[in-house]
Formats: C-alpha cells, structure tokens, sequence
C-alpha cells in the first residue's frame, strides 16, 4: 500500500526574547508534521520562505507589513504570541494583518492547534482573546493616543510630567484623561487605571503601589 506524503508546514519562530522562541521552537517539534526554525539560530537570508512566522507583537507587526509591501509572493501568515493580553494591541495587530493571537501562558495543544488554524488560511484568537475582543466591540475604543496617556497614568505621572514625556500641551492631556475616564466608565482616575488593569488595557506589574 503506497503511504500518502504527509504535506509539511514551514514555521519561523521570530520571538524578540531568545529564551522564549527556543521553547517555543521546542514545543512546535512535538509534531511530526512541523518543520521549525529560529530565526537567527537555525536560518540565515537565503532561507525557504515560511508558511507561518510566530512571534511576539511588534515583531510580528514588522513581519506583517512587510508581507504586505512584497508584491508577487506567497507571503506568510503571521501569528503572534504576547505575554500580556491588552485590548487596543489585538486591535492594532488585527487591523495591521496579524492572522493569529495567542497569549504565552497558553496550552500547547492550543497554541499547535492555532498554528495549524493560521496554516490553513484562517485566522485564529485563543478564547480568552476572543472573549474580550468580542466584550470591546460593545465599548468605545481607546485612541492610540488615549492608550499612551493611560499607560503614563498607569506608571502615577501627573498631567505636566505626561505631556512633556509626549511633547504635548497640559490641557490636552487634560483631554486625554477626561475622554478616557468616560470610556472607561470611571470617576478618577486611580479607577480608570483599576478598569483598564482589569480590560488588560495596561499591566499594573512593577507600577507604584497607588495603583498595584
């Protein structure tokens, strides 16, 4: 009986931490069907074209809008895998061309079967991703912009030391807060850095005790 050829898929691991792409390398290799590399380790320029790159967020941003400038070539699909789970960032990777979303922590079944989703053309979140993507479309989303000034908020800084870090007036950062405490539902600003934390707007590790 002639044995059918098992069609293999190229992955590219291109995680900015080295650490965390060797164990991600790591776990893809448990399947038979894989052919995995790092990026830096394992492969140099010439190398054969992926069919999925895996790779932290701003990595996997460059990847996509790269894909996206090269004409006339079978770009491949670019799945991410971030530590932290923040609303405007799964947006932003989305609407930038990212087909996949995964955060570290997840199983390995799951994050093998979201490479194997994004392999076959389709687009994959994890649950827990999706949950909240689906939880944001009934808010209004924050402004890039509004997302800096929450992060600075997030870290204690006041409105001068906000706008000087951003080059804008105190009164628009004024703005900024003011738009952002009504998105968020809040009415200080100590809670909407409570409610952000809670949505994964920002990360509260290494932030000063007011807001731990």
């Amino acid at each position: 009986m002639q044995m059918l050829e098992v069609t293999r898929i190229r992955i590219l691991v291109a995680h900015a931490n080295p650490l965390i792409a060797v164990g991600l390398a790591t776990a893809l290799r448990r399947s038979e069907d894989f052919d995995v590399a790092v990026d830096g380790i394992d492969v140099g320029p010439g190398a054969a074209l992926p069919d999925v790159v895996v790779a932290d967020c701003e990595t996997g941003l460059r990847r996509a809008a790269a894909h996206r400038e090269a004409r006339g070539t079978a770009a491949p699909r670019v799945l991410v895998m971030c530590g932290q789970l923040r609303e405007h960032e799964v947006r932003r990777a989305l609407e930038q061309g990212v087909h996949g979303y995964l955060p570290l922590d997840s199983a390995i079944d799951e994050f093998v079967h979201g490479v194997r989703t994004v392999a076959r053309g389709a687009r994959y979140l994890a649950p827990s991703t999706a949950q909240c993507m689906a939880d944001s479309l009934t808010r209004e989303a924050l402004t890039a912009r509004e997302a800096e000034v929450l992060d600075l908020l997030a870290c204690g800084q006041c409105n001068k030391s906000i706008a000087r870090q951003l080059d804008i007036a105190v009164g628009t950062v004024k703005a900024h807060v003011k738009a952002i405490m009504a998105k968020l539902d809040a009415s200080s600003r100590t809670q909407a850095v409570s409610v952000a934390a809670q949505r994964g707007l920002v990360t509260l590790a290494d932030r000063p005790a007011a807001f731990a």
